[in-house]
């Protein structure tokens, strides 16, 4: 039993040193550091059929703003379209099963990027739209915070010096 325990503390620390140094890489940067302008939209009238085949399959994106008169309606993800059986994507719209406008955490474009990925932490979302004005600006993902921590840890790290012979 107390190897288990001293697991579970290392592991539980671990995760906390872990967090502690996210925080520090992303000090002093804005959602708007982070986001991605380029985000793709698709109507809500599109079969689910259409949608996979033009949409998930070709583009290999993993996430879809439902627009409808330059308005978020929602947003669709592979997860969604998981839950419904293939035989009825021809017949069932993006709208009837995307995850709807109010149903989803917003951010905006000044908020701190850790604030951000606490959220999608929080929440237990892969993005967040990002909204200024009723209008979407871009699209923060958990793999744009990870790039963001990537680059940052590596720039931060020590160089690697070369072993003596």
């Amino acid at each position: 039993m107390g190897c288990l325990y001293r697991w579970f503390l290392l592991q539980a620390a671990g995760a906390a040193y872990l967090q502690v140094q996210a925080g520090a890489l992303l000090r002093g940067l804005r959602v708007k550091d982070v986001m991605s302008t380029d985000y793709t939209t698709v109507d809500p009238n599109m079969s689910l059929q259409q949608f996979v085949h033009e949409q998930l399959l070709r583009t290999g994106r993993r996430c879809f703003l439902v627009v409808q008169d330059s308005r978020l309606l929602g947003l669709i993800t592979p997860n969604e379209v998981r839950g419904v059986e293939p035989q009825t994507w021809p017949d069932t719209a993006v709208r009837a099963v995307m995850r709807p406008a109010d149903k989803l955490h917003f951010v905006s474009r000044e908020m701190p990027a850790m604030e951000a990925r606490q959220i999608m932490r929080q929440e237990d979302v892969n993005q967040l739209p990002v909204m200024s004005d009723g209008g979407v600006d871009g699209i923060v993902t958990r793999a744009h915070v990870l790039q963001v921590l990537r680059s940052r840890a590596e720039l931060n790290s020590p160089p690697i010096l070369p072993r003596a012979a």
